[in-house]
């Protein structure tokens, strides 16, 4: 007796292999599309692929540094990251693999900047040799202050506004004019003026009386 055989559907669905190689592919083009947006001034691309990218700069960052260097390096390294827009190269890797790049160079400046700490610290503190010379090199209290106050600075500028922190950005690390400014991101010339203003005085609140300043 012959048994009818049952067929099997095909599958239209991809092998993993493929379906992951697919996704990063349409990733990469679209964080690539933001970048070229960003570079020519378009500050909520650059948003989009900060939210879109930091989960992975994040996780590096977590594999190299302790806790509490993290947020001032992934900082740095966005702060970075717009400042050389136009250095960036879709022929030459991915968004991502760029970014990280600027993330794992900066993490690297901080452990390096951790080591020395630690050097100048132990040889102040050390008891078994003669009293030093004066030195122009900044005591162990000045560093501590200097490190604090940088972190201090990082965490009011996490504090204001979207459009406050990219306005300050573009003033301070593309030395463009408010004119500048307004022409790159579109917005009125009042509004720029206005706008890096209301940030520099709330910085400053922050930075003289951060008490009183509420997240």
């Amino acid at each position: 007796m012959t048994h009818p055989q049952t067929s099997r559907p095909v599958s239209t669905e991809l092998p993993d292999h493929a379906a992951g190689e697919a996704l990063r592919a349409a990733r990469d083009a679209a964080l690539a599309a933001l970048l070229e947006r960003a570079a020519r001034g378009n500050t909520t691309a650059f948003e989009a692929f900060y939210d879109q990218t930091l989960p992975y700069a994040q996780a590096l960052a977590r594999r190299m540094l302790r806790l509490c260097d993290q947020a001032d390096v992934l900082s740095d390294a966005y702060f970075q990251a717009w400042r050389e827009l136009g250095r960036f190269d879709p022929g030459r890797g991915s968004a991502v693999t760029w970014l990280l790049l600027l993330v794992r160079s900066r993490a690297l400046d901080q452990l390096r900047h951790a080591r020395a700490q630690a050097r100048t610290m132990e040889q102040a503190s050390s008891t078994d040799e003669p009293e030093a010379l004066p030195s122009d090199a900044p005591d162990p209290p000045d560093l501590i202050a200097a490190a604090e106050a940088g972190s201090r600075v990082r965490c009011a500028l996490e504090q204001l506004g979207s459009q406050e922190r990219w306005v300050l950005g573009l003033a301070y690390y593309r030395d463009l004019s408010h004119s500048q400014i307004a022409g790159e991101t579109g917005l009125p010339l009042g509004t720029v003026k206005s706008l890096i203003l209301r940030a520099q005085a709330r910085l400053r609140k922050m930075l003289v009386q951060p008490e009183s300043f509420q997240p």
